[in-house]
């Protein structure tokens, strides 16, 4: 992330623009993007929930990939460097184990993509969310329809909840 504060980012013409513009740049000091992840290092990561800590040799072995470890150790190193893994190195080889748990990266996506699509109450995201369980766990959708109508008098706004 570019920190680099010009005086563009502190123009305050009084324009409701301007003001966005801050509140924007402001809201990005106080929490940065999460780090972008390839398909070899989300299967990577999924392999170090399940099992713990692991070394490359590990990871190799439960990967359906034909890669070379080589390739694992550089996928393990990219994401110790984006600190999605810790490690430590009792022996000659490396150890590493997830430092965040797949609950916090999911919520760490969703606030990216609140970030970037939602309206300031994040009708938009749960109204989002809603229409993509529907579409993949219609049995979970269902149970959330029911909280939601027993929960509430009013639906979400601008949205009726099937």
């Amino acid at each position: 992330m570019n920190t680099e504060l010009t005086t563009s980012h502190l123009s305050l013409k009084g324009t409701e623009g301007s003001h966005s513009v801050i509140r924007g740049w402001l809201h990005q000091l106080r929490r940065s993007r999460t780090p972008s992840l390839g398909q070899r290092e989300l299967k990577t990561l999924d392999i170090l929930w399940a099992k713990g800590q692991c070394s490359a040799q590990d990871v190799l072995d439960e990967l359906a990939d034909e890669v070379s470890l080589s390739t694992v150790q550089s996928t393990l190193e990219r994401l110790h460097r984006k600190d999605f893994l810790c490690r430590i190195k009792p022996g000659r080889a490396f150890l590493y184990q997830a430092q965040v748990t797949r609950t916090e990266l999911i919520s760490s996506l969703i606030h990216d993509i609140s970030d970037d699509f939602s309206e300031d109450d994040g009708t938009a995201l749960l109204v989002g969310f809603i229409d993509f369980l529907a579409s993949t766990d219609p049995e979970l959708h269902r149970r959330l329809r029911h909280v939601l109508n027993e929960d509430s008098d009013s639906p979400l706004p601008g949205r009726h909840v099937e």
